[in-house]
Order: C-alpha cells, then structure tokens, then sequence
C-alpha cells in the first residue's frame, strides 16, 4: 500500500437562522486578533501583545480554522504558563449553531479535566485556546499497522467508557441529520454562507490567495455549486430514502439493540496524535484529540466510521482535493483483531489517576486478552458494517450542506458522492439482494 498523508474531516454543526455573536472571531480574519484572545485567557506574560508569535496552520481541517501561538525567545516563561498554545476558531457551520457551540465546550471542559484531551486554557466567542502538545498527526499509512490498530481500539474503549452528562439516546446524530435533510429537501431555510466582518487589508490578502489557488490547480478554482444543483443529488443519490430505511433497521433491533455509548464519532487517524517517534514494531504513545462530533450514539458507528477513514485521503494537493479507494477497508482479519484489542480494554478498570501522557500506558500492550473463542465475530461485523453505513451515509448529507456553507478549498459534492458509493457498497455486503446502484 502506497503511503498517503491525511487531514481531518470537519467539524459539522447545525446551521440555524441565528446571526453570529457581535464579538465573534471572524475566521479568515483572525490573525491579528489572537494575540488579545490569549491576553485575556492567559494572562501573565502573554498580557502584552508583542511577546507573542501567531502561525496560522494552513494544513488544517477542512471548517476549523487553526493557529498556533507561542511566546517568543526572549520572553521568560511564569510558573505554569505555557509557552506555546494552540487555537480552534470555529468554521462556518458550527459558527452558526449556539447549540453546537456550547455542547463542544463543555464536552471539551470535561474531557479537558479528566486529561483524556488536551488541557482546556480558554474560551472566546468563536473558539477556544487549548494546550499544545508536541506530537504529530498520525499518518494515513500507518493506520493498519498491527500496534496501531491495537492503541486506536484500546483508546476507543476508554472514551465508550465514559458516563458523560449528555443525553444517553443515540438522538444526536439522527438529529443532525434530519435537520440537514430538512434544509435540502426544502423544508428548512437553505444554508447559506456567514459573510465574515473583514477589513480591506484582509479582502486583499483573501484575493491574493484566491488568486494563487487558482494557479496551482490544474482545473482552476471550483466554482461555487448552486442549491437547486445540491438538491438534485441529494434526490438522485437517494439521501432521504436510504436514512429513512436505516433509522429503521437501527431501531427496529429491539430483541438484540446494538450498544449505545459515549463516542468520539470522527476518531481518524489526523484526530490522533502520536507522542513519540516509533518504528511500526514499537508501541505507539497516541492521544485522540478533536471532540466535536462526540456525544451518545452507536458504539458501530465509531467502530464502522474509523474503519471508512482507512479508504480517505482528504490532503490530495489536486481537485477534488481528496483521494479514495474503497478496498482499503479492513480485512475481516484486521477488524477481528481491532475488536478483541477494544475489549480486552473495555473490560480494563478505569482509573481516575489516568491522564493524557500515560494513558497509552495504561492501555498499551499487556494484560490478559479474552479468550477468542467467547467472541461473536460474525455479529460485531454486522454491528460494525452498519456502523459503516451509518457514517457514509451521514457525511454524504453533511458534505452537500458543506457546498454552501464551507469556504474551504474542497470538492464536497465529489466527496459526497464517494460517500454513498462506499454507502452502496456495504449495504450489498450487509444485504447481497438489494437492488444495486446506478445513481451514481
């Protein structure tokens, strides 16, 4: 397998017809503003504005607008005061949801004291200020690494072990999706695109950088899709019919529901930091980070969700901006390997004293595996494999909602359309007399 670098999806929210809080950080025009969101949130040495150093990180998601802030050299550093600090300013969609904003805060708070995420510094109206944490994303190839799998679905047990004070019904993500649907079906105000407050000098700096995508693109810059276009792919790939018939084999399993907990619902390989440098043989120190998209649903959704991300490659440097190949999922092999590495830490004790830094410790190699034989392979494929459904078909509504809201350079009607070929794949494994496909 050809190794391929890979960035994180998105964050969604929910858009609703709410203007954007006076004192928010309008995102393309950050920069010169973070400096006084770290005075305010930081103190000390970060009070004045001219010991402080902003990157803004253009490798980032793809609605997350990221920067990194540190001290410079000659600044002496307080006790406990960072040096270095890293700052989410919310994209365009979860901008637009007050409800989004808040659930992600206080999920992150928790997280944040429980030390399963980074430590929480601050909160500005549009964003947050969080620890940095030397580390690197975790790379597209090294995802079916053998220890890789093993850390990823050990890390996955311990976030479906959390009782956390959000609603326990999976409702969340069916929510999202209804209220997305209901937008391109016409029964909502279509989205619509938050204009940010820019100066003159940042409209130039914008134009500039319009300018030189369009250089570097083989097909120029992708003109803007129209709603009424958004709308005839969300009939022709068969969004609203296909949800409706998945929400009601997921609910339908009354004599034999599959789990509900606590999930991270987007763990990829660029929402997992490695702490170290190791070689595929060594244990791999991670720590998941970006909980946006957390909150009570189907424990297959975040099983059948990884295991899509294994076929993604979202920083293709060309249009559509994105690569995909489907038969990267993984082997029934690997997916039985990944589910007795989650259980075997599932049944591990949690314990308080656990924190970001030794948490890959605790649920690192070693400890008494279950015995395979106690394990109904043959049923948590099927939970996983409609886990994956799920999710192919839960970004595909997303991504036609992203058309007109995102301002990130990125095909999101191709990749929906990639979605639900991934979709229509699985559910001829889950369901081999289904009617196959031809819309797309």
């Amino acid at each position: 397998m050809e190794p391929r670098n890979h960035s994180k999806r998105v964050l969604f929210g929910t858009p609703e017809d709410l203007p954007p809080p006076t004192d928010e950080v309008p995102c393309p025009d950050s920069v010169p503003q973070i400096s006084s969101r770290c005075a305010k949130s930081l103190a000390g040495s970060w009070a004045v504005s001219d010991n402080v150093e902003v990157q803004e990180l253009r490798t980032c998601g793809l609605s997350n607008y990221l920067f990194m802030a540190n001290l410079k050299d000659h600044v002496p550093v307080q006790v406990d005061e960072p040096r270095k600090v890293f700052l989410r300013v919310y994209g365009e969609v979860l901008r637009s949801s007050v409800d989004s904003i808040v659930l992600d805060s206080v999920n992150f708070a928790i997280l944040s004291e429980k030390r399963i995420g980074p430590r929480l510094y601050g909160v500005f109206p549009g964003g947050r200020i969080e620890e940095y944490i030397e580390s690197r994303p975790l790379a597209f190839s090294e995802l079916s690494i053998p220890n890789v799998i093993q850390a990823i679905a050990r890390h996955m047990a311990r976030i479906h072990g959390l009782n956390m004070p959000f609603c326990k019904q999976p409702t969340f993500m069916f929510k999202m999706s209804e209220r997305f649907l209901a937008q391109l079906t016409g029964d909502r105000k279509p989205p619509c695109r938050p204009v940010p407050n820019l100066s003159s000098e940042s409209l130039l700096a914008l134009e500039r950088e319009y300018s030189e995508d369009c250089e570097h693109t083989t097909n120029g810059c992708f003109p803007e899709i129209d709603f009424q276009t958004v709308q005839e792919l969300a009939v022709r790939f068969r969004l609203l019919e296909e949800y409706e018939w998945l929400k009601d084999e997921l609910q339908k399993r009354t004599e034999n529901p599959f789990p509900v907990v606590f999930c991270h619902n987007d763990l990829q390989e660029n929402n997992v930091l490695v702490l170290n440098d190791p070689k595929p043989t060594d244990v791999y120190e991670i720590l998941p980070i970006d909980f946006e998209y957390a909150g009570y649903n189907y424990r297959g959704f975040d099983v059948g969700n990884h295991f899509n991300e294994w076929c993604f490659d979202y920083t293709y440097p060309e249009p559509p901006y994105f690569a995909y190949d489907l038969d990267l999922y993984p082997s029934r092999e690997q997916q039985a390997q990944f589910w007795t590495d989650y259980l075997t830490a599932f049944r591990t004790e949690k314990r308080p004293s656990m924190d970001a830094t030794n948490a890959y410790q605790e649920l690192g190699p070693g400890g008494s595996n279950f015995d395979c034989s106690s394990i109904d392979f043959d049923q948590l494929w099927i939970e996983s494999t409609f886990g994956s459904l799920y999710s192919h078909l839960f970004w595909a509504i997303w991504s036609l909602i992203q058309t007109q809201i995102s301002s990130i350079r990125f095909r999101f009607d191709d990749y929906a359309a990639a979605r639900m070929e991934g979709y229509y794949k699985q559910k001829a494994l889950l369901f081999p007399n289904s009617s196959p496909q031809s819309v797309l």
